[in-house]
């Protein structure tokens, strides 16, 4: 281990979660337990359904809806159905507002808010059912948002902002947490079966529920498995901005890795700007990694007090690398060491995770609880990239447990506090792909200075709590915090105030301050600390947010989210040092617009997100390349990789007892700051390796314009039983495949357009 010490915080999280287990006579601080038993849930009315408290995906202490402190986006399963999404990726593009979905040439597409997004999903936690599912040694969010089938899902709670105090670290921009069906929400057998033509897919799914005799539980399984061919280079046209050679040509892109002897040739086809690429070896759109059958097991049994479940998925994606990356192999130019291989794919990346929970609460007294849990997880991933059989491999084996008290000594007082470990054993060499016939290299395999990284093991410990006081009818405060010692950082610290005023029975206003911490990469904390640079430095996001949220009618719903100050000290990749560290400050502010009109048969959502740079200082001035804002290079004040506006519209209508018909319609209006990100680097005298790079032809702007996403579906309720769906994605594209592009995450103006396409699904309850 890298430090050895003697912390006071890992005493007291041990001495704490001892106390928490073995306190029966904690009981005597509680008041006399009420005799009058909580009505059912499904006895309710709508209007005693809002006044429920729940514990919330953004709270530790139960609360009702309109007290949550956190802007948060619910995505029911009648709206999964009705969107037909693929992908976790399409469904949250669909709902939540001012969140952008990017591709990438190098890793797994990424997903962002409010103007924070990486080249790798580190900066958001994704969830099931509570327990934390992103892996910490590479890329961070990974597993699930790719996978077709969604049937196992209830519902999904996206925290808009930033969530440390509640999750720990790595919840800088948002948290999403899936909620999965269980014995309580779902009895019976259901059958779902779905397919796609254009964007070709197929999928089936079976879950089936049922309660045990005594009404104490029961137990939920499903199984979901599927194949996804994607889409043809020739319906999801790939656009490069610039002139391909008719003949071999030099290129000026050299990683420096010492593989390459010479410059890479562009491939010789004569293609010409912004026309579709159609070289033999491109992939289809969306492709499976390895030809793969993407895959999901679940199930759930709860008894009493007693929850446990057990999850596996696999997934993985094929893209297209970037266009340095590209010239050599697909075209056979390649004349040299690696590049005489036969490209085995384009690039992708493959994973499979392993899950299994245990939780238990224990009752203490009416007001007063425990919730136990023990979780353990695998992670198996590999990325193949740049004709090299494996780029990444590793595992990781987690394990982790929980104690959280949970304590009302009144009306007006509500606390929550617990511990919280975690130990990890990690490891470059992946033991999961038996079928692999070499081993993975260093980090990046073969880059200079790096050397293999044999299995090490980490932990961190943690501390959390919450104060929620309710000062009087129009006034609650929330207060709490988290505390996280991991072996390669210092203590950090994620603290939460939040402020709620009701001056009307309609109105509420939600001031919130709070402080998100990251902690760096496993793999990049484990080279430091081996190369003797000591701790690693986390990354904090400091945010002020106001929000106003009205209930104008009980038909419309209103609410408004202003970030006023977002100040992240981020972590990203650096092309100066071949690594993940802190590059520089972010500044930015925005506003969030909402509004939902619903009736029993009509359902209109909009919003509009707007996300402004404030300013962006580099950590080191000499800095060249760090594609988050080219405004410490003098061009521009935008974020690169954002779209400023972002739109989005959702309708269902229910023509009758039969039919439903569902829309959506996505608007990012424009990437001003790629455009000026790219127009720095043309400049060859300010690039950091002195490269002129012939990736743009002058006058090029068609990767910088908006994008546009038109969804609409038909459902068809057969009987009471089969349902019947229809669904066209990318409409827009069958009148200009250029409405559909989906840009790329720090690239030099190049797209690829999502493909119109249909799809189809049937489902059976017995």
């Amino acid at each position: 281990m890298f430090r050895e010490k003697n912390s006071l915080i890992q005493k007291f999280i041990f001495v704490l979660i001892l106390l928490l287990m073995f306190a029966p006579n904690v009981q005597l601080l509680a008041q006399q337990q009420d005799a009058n038993k909580p009505k059912d849930v499904f006895e309710m009315s709508l209007e005693e359904l809002m006044k429920v408290e729940i514990v919330s995906s953004a709270t530790l202490t139960k609360t009702s809806p309109r007290l949550v402190p956190a802007a948060v986006t619910t995505i029911t399963a009648e709206q999964i159905r009705g969107s037909g999404a693929r992908s976790l990726f399409e469904l949250l593009d669909i709902y939540v507002p001012n969140l952008q979905w990017m591709r990438n040439h190098w890793e797994a597409d990424n997903m962002g808010l409010r103007g924070i997004i990486n080249d790798r999903d580190d900066k958001y936690l994704l969830l099931v059912n509570g327990r934390i599912m992103n892996e910490r040694t590479h890329y961070g969010a990974l597993s699930e948002r790719d996978l077709v089938m969604l049937g196992d899902i209830h519902h999904i709670d996206v925290v808009r902002g930033p969530g440390s105090a509640m999750y720990g670290p790595g919840a800088i921009s948002m948290v999403i947490n899936i909620i999965t069906y269980n014995a309580e929400t779902f009895q019976g057998t259901e059958v779902t079966s779905r397919l796609g033509a254009v964007e070709e897919f197929y999928a089936g799914e079976v879950k089936h529920g049922r309660k045990f005799d005594s009404n104490d539980g029961g137990f939920f399984v499903y199984t979901g498995i599927g194949k996804y061919n994607g889409a043809s280079k020739y319906d999801a046209p790939q656009i490069f901005g610039l002139d391909f050679p008719s003949g071999p040509s030099g290129y000026g892109w050299d990683p420096g890795w010492g593989a390459v002897a010479q410059p890479p040739y562009l491939p010789a086809d004569g293609t010409r700007a912004g026309k579709p690429m159609t070289g033999p070896s491109l992939n289809r759109d969306g492709e499976s990694w390895r030809d793969q059958p993407p895959m999901k097991l679940y199930a759930e049994i709860t008894k009493g007090n007693w929850d446990l479940w057990g999850r596996y998925t696999s997934g993985g994606q094929q893209f297209i690398p970037d266009i340095g990356v590209l010239a050599p192999f697909p075209y056979g130019w390649g004349n040299v060491g690696w590049l005489k291989q036969p490209p085995l794919l384009m690039g992708g990346y493959g994973y499979q995770q392993a899950t299994a929970y245990v939780g238990y609460k224990q009752e203490l007294a009416d007001n007063l609880n425990i919730d136990y849990s023990f979780s353990y997880d695998m992670f198996d991933f590999e990325r193949t990239m740049m004709n090299v059989r494996i780029q990444d491999a590793f595992r990781e084996d987690t394990y982790s447990g929980k104690a959280i008290l949970h304590w009302q000594p009144n009306d007006r007082h509500k606390i929550a506090f617990g511990g919280e470990l975690l130990h990890q054993e990690l490891g470059m060499n992946s033991p999961g792909w038996p079928h692999l016939d070499e081993p993975a290299d260093a980090r990046f395999n073969g880059w200079p200075g790096l050397t293999k990284m044999p299995r090490w093991s980490t932990n961190m410990y943690s501390l959390l709590g919450e104060w929620q006081w309710k000062i009087n009818d129009k006034w609650t405060t929330f207060i709490g915090g988290r505390l996280d010692d991991h072996t390669f950082t210092d203590l950090m610290f994620s603290p939460r105030a939040a402020i709620i005023h009701m001056p009307t029975d309609k109105d509420t206003f939600k001031l919130m301050w709070s402080r998100s911490v990251r902690a760096n990469y496993e793999e990049d904390m484990k080279f430091q600390a081996d190369k003797g640079g000591g701790n690693s430095d986390p990354e904090k996001l400091d945010s002020l947010e106001l929000r106003y949220e009205r209930k104008h009618n009980k038909n419309l719903d209103l609410a408004a989210s202003m970030f006023l100050h977002y100040s992240l000290e981020r972590i990203a990749w650096s092309y100066d040092t071949y690594g993940a560290a802190v590059v520089g400050t972010q500044k930015e502010w925005g506003v969030e617009l909402e509004a939902l009109y619903h009736t029993d048969r009509t359902r209109l959502g909009i919003s509009h997100g707007y996300t402004k740079l404030i300013d962006f200082k580099l950590a080191d001035p000499t800095l060249q390349n760090v594609a988050i804002s080219a405004k410490p290079y003098g061009y521009g004040d935008d974020l690169a990789n954002w779209s400023n506006h972002i739109t989005k519209l959702t309708a269902q209508y229910k023509l009758n007892d039969k039919w439903t018909f569902d829309g959506s319609l996505r608007i990012y209006w424009g990437f001003p700051g790629m455009k000026d990100f790219d127009e720095y680097r043309k400049n060859p005298t300010s690039q950091a390796n002195k490269n002129d790079y012939p990736v743009m032809e002058p006058g090029w702007e068609r990767g910088y314009r908006g994008n546009y996403y038109l969804n609409l579906g038909l459902q068809y309720k057969a009987s009471k039983d089969l349902t019947i769906g229809i669904n066209g994605y990318n409409l827009l594209g069958i009148l200009n495949k250029d409405f559909n592009k989906r840009n790329y995450y720090a690239s030099y103006g190049d797209y690829r357009s999502a493909a119109p396409a249909v799809g189809v699904s049937l489902t059976y309850k017995f």
